[in-house]
């Protein structure tokens, strides 16, 4: 807590006509109210002091009517030595529709800012792109399905309209559109190259396919009742978004989560994180025509999967979760059972890690092959698996603990060179990391109670913060209380929305038939992203 205070206190100092904003206790940041014009110098500060350095960790907007005529826009900053959160907020009237851009100096809230505009028709003076995000061509003009007088069931009509890429002109450089059909099962995105002979030049993406409303139904949903959709956002990572969003909640609702319910929590994250590496590493294999290590890690992945469904009745883990705890208990005689089970499968897995490293054409493919320097990591905000390839030292758990993971001391895999082999170095380290906390979880549970019942409904307007280490990376929920136990607001953000930028640059240099490999090295969500 003072070492809180002190970085409090030094952007009181160097900005005074900030106003710090009370909490109660138990609120994990600091909130200050900013003028809009000192935005862009604020957040600058914040994001190149060298005792700060501020990454922007998430960016959102509020429509506070009927309550009162005014949007507001908050910016979440996390302090890169101290993991203190600060968040920076400016109001503006409802007449008001600017706000002052500041991607020009923090990349981060590109994507950030034009999804504001299209959700909320506020606009960031001074973006250097505000084209259409989420918002694809065919939606009305004038459609802003996040503020408080868009019905949520309101059925759109389609119009015209064409999305402006950008384009590289030149003799001999060819423009090749990939999707958003694909071959297989995968789901839509846009992905469109410019090359000159073979290596890429430029990459653009244009995704937003399948824009569900998640966040819009959110709000139709009370804070108990939307665990359901939660768990439903991103379909491989039930637990994490579930859990993400049951934290803010009873942070909301003063709800002590039972000690029993952290580690049951902590295991089920973990399952979850395991098989899908698992999964993904096996695919990195077979995007190198690499098929025998594709089949033993999709064998390993549905030993996991298979032994999700004997614990809780299914495979992706869905119904554990609930506010104030967990619905599902595993006896003595199960954990005994999960502990032998990753005995055997981590025995084959490195087995398997064994092969993978000793093939030298494999190798060849995976070094050096869509390089993501730190440097560019640290301007995007890369989280997750890619940002600890690229050197990014952060994960959740360690950082600021949840669950029972204050008392579960986690090892962070870290590389540097920030390639698809770093990025595969990552995920094999963390199966093996994550075994071991399994086996630590099912030899330490305490018993006790599964869950606690909220006392209360929620102050409306009152809203908070939770963030979970994800097996993709850090999800972040912003849930806001509205009347008789409602949501009022829910932000939802996976990492995916932050590290899809970012694998454009990681593909520059590189030919096209790399680009599948690179893009599954990242293995990012469309579903998560298109909310």
């Amino acid at each position: 807590m003072p070492e809180t205070r002190s970085y409090d206190n030094a952007l009181k100092m160097a900005f005074p006509s900030i106003v710090q904003v009370g909490g109660t206790p138990h609120r994990a940041y600091s909130r200050f109210l900013v003028p809009k014009d000192l935005l862009s110098t604020i957040t600058r500060y914040l994001h190149t002091q060298p005792d700060l350095r501020g990454r922007l960790t998430l960016l959102w907007a509020s429509d506070h009517r009927p309550t009162r005529e005014a949007y507001e826009i908050h910016y979440l900053f996390t302090l890169e030595a101290s993991h203190h959160w600060v968040v920076l907020s400016i109001e503006l009237a409802d007449t008001d529709r600017l706000f002052p851009s500041i991607t020009s100096h923090i990349h981060a809230a590109q994507w950030y800012e034009r999804e504001i505009r299209d959700m909320f028709g506020l606009i960031p003076e001074g973006h250097p792109d505000l084209r259409r995000l989420v918002r694809h061509e065919h939606w009305p003009q004038g459609t802003h399905p996040l503020k408080k007088d868009f019905h949520w069931n309101h059925v759109l009509e389609r119009q015209q309209g064409e999305y402006r890429f950008r384009h590289i002109e030149g003799e001999g450089v060819f423009e090749v559109p990939v999707g958003p059909i694909h071959a297989g099962i995968i789901e839509p995105g846009h992905f469109r190259f410019f090359v000159a002979g073979e290596p890429i030049m430029q990459l653009e993406l244009r995704h937003f396919w399948k824009h569900r409303g998640v966040e819009k139904l959110f709000e139709q949903l009370t804070l108990i009742d939307a665990v359901l959709l939660a768990e439903r956002v991103s379909g491989d990572t039930t637990v994490g978004h579930a859990l993400a969003y049951c934290q803010a909640v009873e942070t909301l609702l003063d709800i002590q989560v039972p000690r029993r319910a952290k580690y049951l929590r902590s295991l089920f994250l973990e399952l979850e994180r395991l098989y899908n590496h698992l999964g993904d590493i096996g695919a990195m294999c077979n995007d190198t025509a690499y098929s025998l290590a594709h089949a033993h890690c999709g064998r390993m992945k549905e030993r996991v999967m298979q032994l999700n469904d004997r614990l809780v009745g299914s495979r992706f883990l869905r119904g554990v979760m609930q506010v104030g705890g967990v619905s599902w208990d595993v006896d003595r005689k199960e954990l005994s059972n999960i502990a032998q089970e990753l005995t055997d499968i981590q025995k084959d897995f490195s087995e398997v890690g064994a092969i993978i490293f000793a093939n030298a054409s494999l190798t060849d493919r995976l070094e050096t092959t869509g390089v993501l320097t730190e440097q560019i990591a640290w301007d995007h905000a890369v989280m997750g698996v890619v940002g600890r390839a690229s050197g990014r030292d952060c994960d959740l758990r360690r950082d600021r603990p949840f669950a029972a993971y204050d008392e579960l001391p986690v090892n962070v895999a870290l590389y540097r060179y920030g390639d698809v082999r770093a990025r595969l170095r990552v995920r094999g380290d963390e199966i093996h990391e994550s075994i071991r906390l399994i086996r630590e979880i099912c030899s330490r549970i305490p018993d006790g109670p599964l869950a606690s019942e909220p006392s209360k409904l929620g102050t409306p307007g009152d809203w908070t913060l939770a963030a979970v280490e994800g097996w993709r990376g850090e999800i972040l929920y912003m849930v806001m209380a509205g009347e008789d136990g409602r949501i009022q607001r829910c932000k939802v953000r996976d990492p995916s929305f932050v590290n899809w930028p970012a694998i454009q640059w990681a593909v520059l240099g590189n030919i096209i038939p790399d680009f599948p490999l690179i893009n599954k090295s990242f293995n990012l969500s469309y579903a998560g992203n298109d909310l």
